[in-house]
């Protein structure tokens, strides 16, 4: 078996498995609630939980 026909054949395959997830997948429909896709606000606060890292190494 030549090295284009393993190639082709593994294209043919992955195509086969991709187009029966697909077809499964719109069969089945969606499994549950979308829910909120919303971004949760960007923290600002960048001070680490009151770690100070003013140069003192402690006394």
């Amino acid at each position: 078996m030549n090295t284009p026909t393993k190639v082709g054949a593994y294209v043919a395959a992955l195509a086969a498995v991709f187009a029966a997830a697909v077809g499964i997948g719109s069969a089945v429909g969606p499994v549950g609630p979308a829910g909120d896709r919303t971004q949760p606000p960007a923290q600002t606060d960048i001070r680490h939980g009151g770690m100070e890292m003013d140069g003192d190494a402690g006394a």
